[in-house]
């Protein structure tokens, strides 16, 4: 289906995402705010499949760029601490579809008194191929750097992961589904001893729902996470995102995070 890999080409070029700050775990996850998918018949319009909790190498387009703040609770996902906020902000440069995109930005780790912590990260995407209903992208990305504050003394983080997606023929129109996988080491928490991260694989999946609603969820090996992301077509560029890490607290670090992002 040509027309397919039309959309997936544009989607690339004209989406724009957000990372968020507060994650639970030692990657960004990056719930993006795109325009909504219409279907190939034009009968249906839905929502980019965004995925919460796990990194994905479906690249915002180059000469874009964001700011988010986050608010999560508890801080860390650690119980009895007090919520916090978290602002993230970065650009893009690049093509995914020809080249390499390329994207930086800045964690300001908590608000309360701003400034004092946080740290840069950074992330490439390529196209990997696009036919027929579905397109499948390649990501590698650092977390942690250059910290300071309380930051400082955190390890760097490093990640690479597999994207696809891809729309499933559906009465009056298409789902469309988004899937990665990747390893990384610092995204799974560790069983056995409360708090530390190691290196291991994650997955996730999400579908657009509606016009402006996806769903989702991601894992590790210890770790279950499920999420929502809100386009506001009112105000282009503008998503909301919320999600819960560590639903089953098999890892004592549950945290709802609701995030707030503009993309230009």
């Amino acid at each position: 289906m040509k027309q397919f890999r039309k959309f997936a080409v544009t989607l690339c070029l004209t989406m724009a995402s957000a990372p968020l700050a507060a994650n639970a775990n030692g990657y960004v996850a990056a719930p993006v705010t795109p325009p909504p998918v219409v279907s190939q018949d034009a009968q249906t319009i839905r929502a980019f499949p965004g995925i919460f909790g796990a990194a994905s190498a479906i690249a915002p387009s180059g000469g874009s760029g964001y700011v988010a703040l986050t608010y999560a609770n508890p801080r860390g996902g650690i119980s009895g601490n007090n919520a916090d906020g978290d602002l993230a902000f970065g650009y893009t440069v690049g093509n995914p579809i020809d080249a390499v995109s390329l994207s930086f930005g800045v964690n300001v780790t908590g608000l309360d008194p701003f400034g004092d912590s946080g740290s840069v990260f950074a992330s490439a995407a390529r196209l990997l191929r696009a036919g027929g209903n579905s397109a499948t992208f390649v990501g590698l990305s650092a977390g942690n750097l250059l910290g300071w504050g309380d930051a400082e003394g955190s390890d760097e983080s490093f990640s690479g992961y597999v994207s696809h997606l891809v729309a499933f023929p559906m009465a009056g129109g298409e789902l469309p589904a988004q899937f990665t996988f990747g390893y990384g080491n610092r995204t799974t928490y560790d069983a056995d001893v409360v708090g530390q991260l190691d290196e291991g694989f994650f997955v996730g999946a999400g579908v657009g729902v509606t016009e402006t609603l996806s769903l989702s969820a991601s894992a590790t090996a210890t770790q279950l996470n499920l999420g929502a992301s809100l386009t506001v077509p009112q105000v282009p560029g503008l998503g909301i995102s919320a999600g819960i890490y560590d639903v089953t607290e098999n890892v004592d670090r549950q945290q709802f995070t609701l995030s707030v992002a503009f993309g230009f």
